[in-house]
């Protein structure tokens, strides 16, 4: 039992021989290991829970399925849970860290208070990973939104837009990052900071047609759209056909994400591209490394950004 036991956790003290008659045996018989028995023996699961607001959101999803690939390759699985972003429900995925059903927890967005964040990354492995939540104490792996929010309106006020609008939400620590940049780019090019053309959105489609709609009734609507998300982006430029508008030509729309849909509009959007796998890979190994070892100090990390410039800002490059 003891060399079947060092055979299957690859013990380097078992002679070559012997290795290969266990493992003959062992798929002559199919046997197979008791994963619980394991896990129990040697308190780790190898399971990693991955918390999602939503499975609708492309950008979350391809996030996740980089999270996946980084946990495979180092022997884990993922248990994925979606919150719906209800904080009560949530709770209770995270109970299956504190109960030792999981390793660690890698959170892609949440709706708990920074306080209670910190408190279970002080006591299990966990990662944040895009959503970021303020004041919560435990690593992140994400862009700088302020910087990126900051190029974008730059961008466009450069191109001679003068009348830039934003769409994005208020209670979102990214939103609010994003904000920053925003109004810094106004300040830095002398243009005025008109409360009117922040409007709220919930990175919906149908948040962006509303926001368009409300946006572009003022006496004087925006000549640029810089939206929070390409989703919301796509709610405006079909909000914008749908009055009479031409996307692009009457006014520039920029999004956020570089979502598949970006590509495929018309006009094809301009947006912030984000490596939304390597974000997933990168939040995973350094949850894997809190787990395996507990007693490094863990860092945040930054992942790389880049503005994709399509037909959705041609006025700008037409002037």
């Amino acid at each position: 039992m003891a060399t079947v036991s060092r055979v299957l956790n690859d013990d380097p003290a078992v002679a070559g021989d012997t290795r290969e008659n266990v493992l003959r045996v062992i798929a002559q018989v199919g046997y197979a290991p008791n994963a619980l028995g394991r896990s129990l023996r040697k308190n780790s699961t190898r399971r990693i829970l991955l918390l999602l607001p939503s499975i609708s959101h492309e950008f979350l999803s391809s996030v996740a399925r980089g999270a996946e690939r980084a946990a495979f390759r180092r022997g884990y699985q993922i248990v994925c849970s979606v919150t719906h972003s209800n904080p009560d429900l949530e709770r209770e995925y995270v109970k299956m860290l504190i109960q030792r059903s999981v390793d660690g927890i890698l959170f892609t967005s949440s709706c708990l208070p920074a306080s209670e964040l910190s408190d279970i990354s002080a006591h299990y492995p966990a990662v944040m990973c895009s959503g970021r939540v303020e004041g919560a104490k435990l690593p992140y792996v994400g862009i700088d939104d302020e910087q990126a929010a900051y190029e974008v309106t730059r961008y466009l006020a450069m191109g001679g837009c003068r009348r830039i609008a934003i769409i994005v939400h208020p209670e979102d620590y990214p939103s609010r990052q994003r904000l920053k940049g925003y109004h810094r780019a106004l300040e830095e090019q002398g243009i005025p900071d008109c409360p009117e053309y922040r409007v709220r959105g919930d990175y919906t489609i149908t948040s962006g047609a509303h926001a368009c709609k409300r946006l572009f009734s003022l006496p004087q609507p925006p000549d640029a759209v810089f939206a929070g998300s390409d989703l919301m982006a796509a709610g405006v430029i079909r909000r914008m056909y749908e009055m009479g508008l031409r996307p692009g030509e009457d006014a520039a729309v920029f999004g956020f994400d570089n979502i598949d849909m970006a590509r495929v509009l018309t006009p094809s959007l301009s947006t912030v591209s984000q490596s939304k796998l390597q974000m997933g890979r990168k939040a995973m190994e350094l949850l894997l490394e809190r787990i395996e070892n507990p007693g490094r100090r863990q860092q945040n990390i930054s992942i790389g950004y880049k503005l994709i410039f399509r037909e959705s800002t041609r006025r700008i490059h037409n002037n």
